[in-house]
């Protein structure tokens, strides 16, 4: 390649791509999670002609094309080009890691998406911060629903209402993070660029430095970072608690509607793409807002065709009722998709996700991970599985890097299911912790 090398087990995109068993992973970072149909149509279409036709969406709001053969690399990058949807080199694509809220800008309230943009202007043009780390991350969270709340960010700011203004934090979510003070939807690049830069300046003098924000609060101290940054720690504003979104079906925002559809595992084909694009232009203002919950919206809907649209989607193939099963569990590829797979973990998954639908009412209630990169989901789940030579490691309540199974707990699927079961059930101990 011209501008780029393949490297294996990096954060993967258009320059730089993953190698993994179905070919080359390629993920875009579309701005402001923000595509139009036409796009899509032509995406759709780069599937078919460079890659094994699979695309997937991130849990941070991005696209992935899968199965790219190294041969049609080139052409696939031509065409991205074309499209405005990558960066100019491989340091300004890796570090525009900038999630914004999926509905942004849509009922006129604030001009979010335009300080988005600046940002993102501003972190491929510093080069000074392209020493970032690869996941590294930005959140900017205008106040709409569905709220990126329960998101962690290692800078984020969030809309407070009150205040009339953005809270800045570092280091976590909403309810989590160091809260800084606050700032207006002008001052966010400027904000992002000295917290960034603090960030690399404290650890840079650290024999093994950290490579997120809650790694550097963790060992420096929040106020070492926040007057490195020329700012102060300050109280939190009060917030209720927030619970992780489904944007699924018809979403009222502030006299908005909009139509959420979600995607099993976050994998779609490009026939799929192809019937999301003509459903934006068919039912919407021409455009899509992919979401960090792998989902995708349409924006501007009319509420009285809700049925008409619901039902075009699930004749794609698409999630629409927000209590579907396949919305209780997440897993990555496995072994079908990586080297450090092994096990089916998404056919494993689809024959727990009845089980798993008991455990939680709501959200994801089981992650199966093919290893514990835990790449499929990053926050805590009531269960996660852990594959490790074909058997699973079962963690209760916390994140796949959080596991501390031995090797003697390994477990086999019938094994799992028949423990969730008893827990289901109420027989048993459940000496692991399991929360019915």
């Amino acid at each position: 390649m011209r501008k780029g090398q393949l490297h294996k087990g990096w954060c993967p995109g258009a320059w730089r791509p993953m190698p993994a068993k179905d070919g080359l992973l390629v993920r875009l970072r579309i701005s402001c999670g923000t595509v139009g149909a036409s796009t899509l149509h032509v995406l759709a279409q780069a599937g078919r002609e460079h890659g094994n036709r699979i695309f997937e969406l991130s849990n941070r709001g991005n696209m992935q094309i899968r199965g790219v053969r190294e041969s049609n690399l080139p052409a696939l990058i031509k065409t991205l080009q074309s499209l405005g949807l990558i960066d100019e080199d491989t340091s300004a694509e890796a570090v525009r890691n900038v999630l914004v809220s999926p509905l942004a800008g849509l009922d006129g309230r604030n001009d979010t998406l335009r300080a988005a943009k600046r940002l993102e202007t501003m972190l491929s043009g510093n080069k000074n911060l392209h020493a970032l780390p690869a996941k590294f991350g930005f959140l900017i969270d205008d106040g709409s629903s569905p709220s990126l709340g329960s998101i962690a960010a290692d800078i984020r700011f969030d809309w407070i209402s009150a205040a009339q203004s953005f809270a800045i934090g570092i280091g976590g979510r909403a309810n989590g993070a160091v809260f800084l003070g606050y700032c207006s939807e002008d001052a966010l690049p400027k904000v992002s660029s000295r917290l960034a830069t603090a960030f690399l300046l404290l650890s840079s003098s650290m024999a093994e430095p950290p490579r997120r924000m809650a790694g550097l609060i963790a060992s420096c101290g929040a106020h070492a970072i926040a007057a490195a940054a020329g700012m102060h720690i300050a109280d939190p504003p009060e917030r209720g608690s927030i619970a992780e979104p489904c944007p699924i079906g018809l979403i009222r925002n502030n006299g908005q509607h909009c139509f959420g559809v979600g995607v099993a595992f976050g994998m779609l084909d490009a026939a799929m793409l192809d019937a999301a694009a003509t459903a934006a232009s068919k039912f919407g203002n021409g455009e899509i807002r992919l979401t960090p919950w792998r989902a995708m919206i349409v924006p501007h809907v009319t509420e009285n065709r809700a049925d008409a649209i619901a039902a075009y989607f699930t004749s794609h193939r698409f999630l629409v009722d927000a209590e579907d099963e396949r919305l209780s569990v997440a897993a990555c590829g496995g072994g079908l998709t990586c080297e450090q797979g092994t096990t089916n973990t998404r056919a494993d998954a689809l024959s727990l996700m009845s089980i798993a639908r008991k455990l939680s009412k709501n959200g994801i209630a089981l992650h199966v991970s093919g290893c514990a990169k835990g790449c499929a989901r990053q926050a805590s789940t009531p269960v996660t599985l852990i594959a490790r030579d074909g058997f699973y490691d079962l963690v209760p309540n916390e994140t796949a890097r959080e596991d501390g199974i031995s090797a003697a707990d390994r477990l086999s699927l019938v094994t799992v299911r028949d423990l969730l079961e008893n827990v289901i059930a109420g027989k048993g101990s459940n000496s692991r912790g399991i929360d019915k």
